[in-house]
């Protein structure tokens, strides 16, 4: 059957109509919370019923590259963030967000309420006092080991390595020290706790939470055997104290992958897995993201609409 070319012609016109209609109808929202506790992990998204690129979300002073996945209404970006308790007061903070749409930037912004949040308020530990006072031959050691770690936390990756909730590191979860405690060695005042210490016998198999990157391995003074794994998207997450690391950096790792041993090496009153969760540059209490989900978390944002 012969078509005419002014039937043709009206063809192309109304797809060119429906493609451009389907362009400019589409909705984009964004998700985060309008208040949420200091020191615990919250997820924001941007999602839309068409096509982005180059989403972004900026909290903290950290602009974290997202990557656009199919879901949602169409097309979505996720992101896990957090407050640091050591740094963080309580009070109002800025998020933005901005993504690329039809050859068209967007940008869309708000106020993340944080909390105060009721962490455990005092530990004392003894340890040996070189661990509270290092020589000064053990000062560029440790200088050069603390630029290693804070390159390694500026790393940022896409794609989204991470699936929620995470494997717990350890088999049993029993916790012999809280996120936000502040501690003091030998008397001696310190930074409250960056992450959660795990009862574990020396050997105990650690497995990875998410899959993703080894971008950081060594046994350092205070953190012993450390190893650092890039999941993407600005999610990090670090185990302390291991007696045996079976990973360098460079390895891939999967979800569940044993990588490492536990031990007691480094600054420890005695066997156990330090186990830290870094969101954007900032250390949350990884405990309470082991049982949620990334999807259960954002149906407690708010959703505003940027298009």
């Amino acid at each position: 059957m012969k078509l005419s070319s002014s039937f043709l012609r009206l063809s192309l016109f109304f797809v060119f109509v429906i493609c451009a209609a389907g362009v400019a109808s589409a909705s984009t929202w964004v998700n985060f919370p309008t208040s949420w506790d200091v020191g615990q992990a919250f997820a924001v998204s941007i999602t839309s019923t068409a096509e982005y690129t180059n989403p972004k979300v900026t909290w903290m002073n950290r602009t974290i590259n997202l990557a656009v996945e199919t879901g949602g209404a169409g097309k979505i970006s996720y992101a896990l963030l957090g407050t640091d308790v050591r740094n963080i007061k309580p009070g109002d903070y800025n998020i933005a967000f901005e993504f690329t749409q039809a050859n068209r930037k967007y940008s869309a912004s708000g106020t993340i309420t944080i909390n105060p949040h009721d962490y455990p308020k005092r530990e004392e530990l003894r340890v040996s006092q070189k661990m509270v006072s290092p020589s000064k031959k053990d000062m560029p050691r440790i200088r050069k080991e603390s630029q290693l770690v804070a390159a390694a936390l500026k790393t940022m990756t896409t794609p989204r390595k991470w699936t929620t909730p995470p494997m717990q590191p350890l088999k049993n979860i029993t916790l012999t020290s809280h996120y936000g405690t502040y501690r003091l060695y030998n008397g001696t005042p310190r930074a409250g706790h960056n992450g959660a210490d795990i009862r574990a016998a020396t050997g105990t198999d650690v497995r990875a939470p998410f899959a993703g990157n080894v971008i950081l391995t060594g046994f350092h003074y205070y953190a012993g055997g450390s190893v650092y794994i890039d999941s993407g998207n600005g999610v990090i997450t670090a185990f302390f104290h291991l007696s045996k690391i079976n990973v360098k950096a460079g390895d891939q790792v999967v979800k569940g992958q044993v990588f490492a041993k536990s031990g007691s090496t480094g600054r420890v009153t005695g066997p156990h897995l330090h186990y830290s969760l870094i969101l954007g540059g900032q250390y949350v209490d990884p405990i309470p993201l082991l049982s949620t989900s990334i999807t259960q978390m954002l149906k407690k944002g708010t959703q505003s609409q940027v298009n």
